[in-house]
């Protein structure tokens, strides 16, 4: 970012800024899916919702090598960006068309079982990424059963990445895949709900696909600069001050020069009132 004085109008101004630093992004094919499973999944960001405040559409697309879990609304606004990029429209008007669709979640989950590991790509404001080991959940099948989407399915449940997790697969589908990082299962897993009743994810759909997809695995953007290479640990710690003091990381990390972001008085009021809340509602998959 160039601009020396950065004065916040509103918090739309933000997703300007985003699109502005955020370029097409360079992709590479490591696979074809030949089946694509689509998930709802619900969540909250406060403990004491009694209902689930938001909902994303999910696909999961699963190659012989790899599976991808990633938004459909997001991979929409993400085209709806790219071809206002394409048009030379200003960034204002970019984000203006993308506002007419659901925003989805950021983050896509690549399972990569040559190298046995779990890839993330994650959007605060500017893109990281990050691998860990492709650890196998402990799971507990039971005996109780329940059908899903006309497939019959087996409960399991177990702890895992710090959340215990029941969830539904059919032997039906002999695929070791689920959505997110959820995986291990001899089939695949339907639903997945976890103990705290924070995030559910629910089968709406599944395709084989008489003409494979490619998968594609982005950690470039089109200016031949990577995303940015962080530990898991890192990550979770610009997530966490992301959500909880928004300013301040756009400070540190979006590399405002001069680390100064202008603000009226009312703006400093509505700033320091949602930090004393904990900032922007969110609840991490993964507890921080």
């Amino acid at each position: 970012m160039k601009s020396k004085n950065l004065y916040i109008k509103s918090w739309q101004l933000l997703s300007v800024i985003a699109v502005s630093i955020l370029p097409v992004h360079s992709q590479e094919i490591i696979d074809h899916a030949y089946v694509r499973a689509s998930y709802d999944f619900s969540y909250k960001t406060n403990p004491a919702q009694t209902e689930y405040a938001k909902t994303d559409l999910m696909y999961l697309d699963i190659g012989e090598r790899v599976s991808k879990f990633y938004s459909r609304y997001e991979q929409t606004r993400d085209s709806i960006k790219k071809e206002g990029i394409d048009k030379s429209l200003s960034a204002y008007e970019i984000v203006d068309n993308m506002q007419k669709y659901v925003k989805g979640t950021k983050t896509v989950v690549y399972h990569i079982v040559e190298d046995d590991k779990i890839y993330v790509t994650d959007n605060l404001m500017k893109y990281y990424t990050y691998e860990e080991p492709r650890s196998i959940p402990i799971w507990r099948i039971d005996t109780e059963q329940k059908e899903i989407g006309g497939y019959l399915c087996q409960k399991s449940t177990g702890t895992y990445l710090g959340r215990e997790w029941t969830a539904f697969f059919t032997p039906e589908i002999p695929i070791s895949f689920g959505p997110w990082k959820l995986w291990g299962l001899p089939g695949l897993i339907l639903e997945a709900e976890d103990k705290d009743g924070l995030f559910l994810f629910q089968l709406t759909g599944l395709e084989q696909q008489e003409h494979p997809i490619p998968i594609i695995y982005t950690v470039e953007t089109g200016r031949g600069e990577s995303f940015s290479e962080v530990s898991k640990k890192e990550f979770q710690r610009l997530e966490k001050l992301f959500y909880q003091d928004g300013l301040e990381y756009i400070r540190i990390h979006i590399h405002v020069e001069g680390g100064t972001i202008y603000q009226t008085e009312e703006q400093k009021s509505r700033y320091q009132k949602l930090k004393q809340k904990g900032g922007v509602p969110y609840i991490p998959l993964e507890p921080w």
